[in-house]
């Protein structure tokens, strides 16, 4: 895998991706789910031992090599949206793409939604794969590791919510809790690696990650809400960053499902969030603990550091469409929709708007070096009074229905 340059700022910004090419990515996946759909179609008919499986194995192998290679991970998703390798959507042509409906119809009946390893997996471990659809197959519900009589070693399988995430409450719990403190670690270990020009850690790798939560909150709506009252204990502030991050994406997910946003949407949205600080690498630690007034240079670097999240976000890998669309979100979101006299009126996109309230509203609610923390009817008032000129007004008017579950139950919310 390529390193990252550690040309830029300090040596840590850069906006050169690594890994392989949107294209080639393009026709690995093409190759791969096209011999997935010939095995699941001769497993119809044949037992996992079968030559005839020889080729479409080989051609499967070679390209979860190829893709472990370059990008570290191979991550197979299947749902609504489409088709999706290392996340980025795969195309088929008209010719291929009853193939390709019939694959994801064979997977769904197992009640699978995608595939992954961290390792390339061997020969014997694809035909255990295999085994899980053929007509010798489990007759019981496959697991995570399929056959539990046959478990995978190396593939994991990603089951439907209702297999996966409707266990036990605690369970569910202890995942949201771990979703929630792995988002953290990864915000904060950003920006450690960013300000010592170290290599950042890859947005494939929290992406799961951001995955969980989506589904945990339409699980757990309100459990979910209440991890945003999660602050870090004012003499650990260096970390606020990573709360901050965390609990504006948890916001912004609650936000986004309140507003109907499809699944794949929201995940954008809560990778934004997570991501939409990280240029505070770029400034001094001394300047963010600061009490006093700011001077205007000071002003002035904390205003850029927008631009730095955006850079950094577009380095992870080539710029694509939904790479642009989290790193606008992330400058946006610092934007006064409202500019002061003699500014241009600045063109704020949904994704901006809704994480520029995600992100007030928690940082209001945080105790800071220079403030202490507002209550959330407070923290309202303030958004609808003295920082309007900062929102959409519409969105405005939604946030407390969002945050409903946060705010006390006698009514005390702003009007």
């Amino acid at each position: 895998m390529t390193n990252p340059s550690r040309a830029g700022l300090g040596g840590g910004f850069d906006a050169v991706g690594v890994g392989m090419s949107r294209d080639t990515r393009q026709a690995l996946g093409h190759a791969l789910v096209m011999a997935l759909g010939s095995l699941l179609r001769n497993a119809r008919s044949y037992a996992e031992d079968n030559d005839v499986f020889g080729p479409a194995l080989t051609a499967l192998q070679e390209s979860m090599l190829q893709l472990l290679s370059s990008d570290g991970l191979f991550e197979l998703e299947l749902n609504a949206d489409g088709v999706f390798i290392n996340r980025q959507a795969i195309r088929f042509d008209a010719n291929t793409q009853p193939l390709v409906d019939a694959t994801v119809h064979e997977l769904a009946a197992r009640g699978v939604t995608g595939i992954s390893a961290l390792l390339a997996p061997p020969r014997d471990e694809l035909r255990a794969l295999l085994s899980c659809f053929t007509q010798r197959g489990p007759p019981i519900a496959l697991s995570e590791r399929g056959d539990p009589r046959r478990p995978l070693q190396i593939l994991t399988l990603h089951l439907r919510e209702r297999d996966t995430l409707a266990a036990s409450g605690p369970d569910r719990l202890t995942r949201l809790v771990d979703a929630y403190a792995h988002a953290v670690f990864f915000v904060d270990r950003t920006i450690e690696q960013l300000r010592t020009a170290g290599e950042a850690i890859p947005l494939w790798a929290v992406s799961r990650v951001v995955q969980d939560l989506v589904d945990l909150e339409r699980l757990m709506p309100r459990r979910f809400l209440m991890l945003s009252r999660t602050k870090p204990p004012p003499e650990e502030y260096p970390d606020y960053f990573g709360h901050h991050s965390a609990n504006v994406a948890v916001l912004a997910i609650a936000f986004g499902a309140r507003l109907g946003f499809p699944k794949r949407r929201r995940h954008d949205l809560g990778l934004a969030a997570l991501l939409h600080d990280v240029g505070v690498a770029a400034l001094p630690p001394s300047l963010l603990l600061k009490t006093e007034v700011l001077s205007q240079r000071e002003k002035d670097a904390m205003r850029a550091s927008p631009l730095f999240a955006a850079r950094a976000i577009l380095r992870d890998r080539e710029v694509h469409a939904a790479a642009l669309d989290r790193a606008l979100a992330a400058y946006e979101c610092h934007l006064d929709l409202v500019p002061p006299p003699g500014d241009p009126l600045p063109e704020v996109g949904m994704p901006g708007r809704i994480l520029a309230l995600c992100e007030a509203f928690d940082a209001l609610t945080t105790r800071r070096p220079f403030r202490d923390a507002l209550t959330p009817v407070e923290a309202l008032r303030v958004m609808q009074v003295e920082l309007v000129f900062r929102f959409d007004p519409l969105l405005l008017d939604v946030f407390p229905r969002v945050i409903e579950a946060l705010l006390p139950h006698d009514g005390g919310t702003a009007s």
